[in-house]
């Protein structure tokens, strides 16, 4: 039995797995045959701040194809092989697709740990596994993926945890590290509308095609974000919650940091500069991939909580619609700022 089981070990899945296993806990992870095939010769980690950890042969769990073909779930090959910590890293659009095979891994006393983006992605487990305790995890840095069997954390941020139980805490305080930040919070539900706030830059930089510091730099991007940053606030206002300060700024104040000029941006907003020149937003990696991105959890999240509120956002409403026609083929990429801030401020 192992202590902790990573499901989906793409680049965060398989950079908290390399922290994991480099502490020496007892991990394994499930993965995809090609994400397998780079990891399986060994793995180097390393952050934006100069850490590094290594390990030499990263154990997977063992899985064998269904009799009735490749498309159809594939299962353990022994049985037995559940986990304490079932850390679920696949996108919120594989949660269902995946329940199955996750029944292999859960038994009575398996903590379910949620690490998606968004809001909403734990309903469909909390339904399949109402006996087993599933806690939210907000993952608030960037990971990329620079050559085989290296991953890279490239800007600031902690993962923190839905606290509250014993086993999660003893966690927390043995897992911490400067390459992998971890806490705990009595409120996720707020930590993860933050997150959400910053999110929604991830279809401005999945349109914009450029890094996302590149993005950063140029106000019209900015005031894109900030657009859809203030509906986010007007819907969080009105559901009485208060953001936690997850940025050096209070959540607030950021769309109107977001539109100062370019000139002003560089000396004041260093900080949020401060990550590598190749990250990307993972959904720039979804768009780019043929993958089905999660904008629906995003900002789409947005525009169903609004709706029930009475509350227009035209902004998020838009990007959304235009992160799908991209993903239907008729949509583009590449578009310059000004172009997308005049599509998100006229809608």
């Amino acid at each position: 039995m192992q202590e902790h089981i990573i499901f989906g070990a793409g680049l965060i899945g398989g950079f908290l797995y390399g922290v994991l296993a480099s502490q020496g806990k007892s991990a394994a992870m499930v993965a995809r045959p090609n994400i397998r095939d780079k990891l399986s010769g060994g793995m180097k980690l390393s952050g934006y701040q100069g850490h590094q950890v290594e390990v030499k042969s990263p154990q997977f769990v063992e899985m064998a194809s269904s009799k009735s073909g490749v498309s159809e779930p594939h299962h353990l090959t022994n049985k037995s092989e559940s986990c304490d910590f079932l850390w679920l890293t696949v996108k919120c659009t594989g949660i269902v697709r995946a329940l199955s095979e996750l029944a292999d891994l859960v038994d009575d006393n398996t903590v379910i740990l949620c690490c998606q983006n968004g809001l909403g992605s734990d309903a469909p487990l909390r339904e399949a596994f109402p006996h087993n305790r599933i806690l939210r995890v907000m993952v608030g840095f960037n990971v990329s993926d620079l050559s085989e069997g290296r991953l890279h954390r490239g800007s600031e941020g902690q993962l923190i945890i839905e606290s509250g139980i014993d086993e999660v805490d003893r966690l927390i305080k043995a897992a911490n590290s400067p390459l992998l930040p971890m806490c705990g919070t009595d409120n996720i539900q707020a930590t993860l509308w933050a997150k959400l706030q910053l999110n929604l830059a991830n279809p401005v930089n999945a349109l914009a095609d450029i890094p996302v510091k590149e993005m950063l730099s140029q106000r019209e991007f900015r005031r894109c974000f900030a657009l859809l940053m203030a509906e986010l606030l007007a819907v969080v206002s009105a559901k009485n919650i208060s953001l936690p300060k997850v940025t050096t700024l209070p959540a607030s104040a950021l769309p109107k940091f977001l539109s100062i000029p370019n000139w002003l941006f560089r000396i004041v907003g260093n900080q949020m500069l401060a990550i590598d020149p190749t990250v990307r937003a993972s959904m720039w990696w979804d768009l780019h991939t043929g993958r089905r991105t999660e904008i629906d959890y995003l900002n789409g999240a947005v525009v169903s909580e609004a709706k029930t509120l009475g509350i227009e956002t035209p902004a998020n409403r838009r990007i959304v619609e235009l992160i799908h026609a991209v993903e239907r083929g008729v949509g583009k990429t590449g578009i310059c700022g000004a172009e997308l801030y005049r599509e998100l401020s006229h809608a």
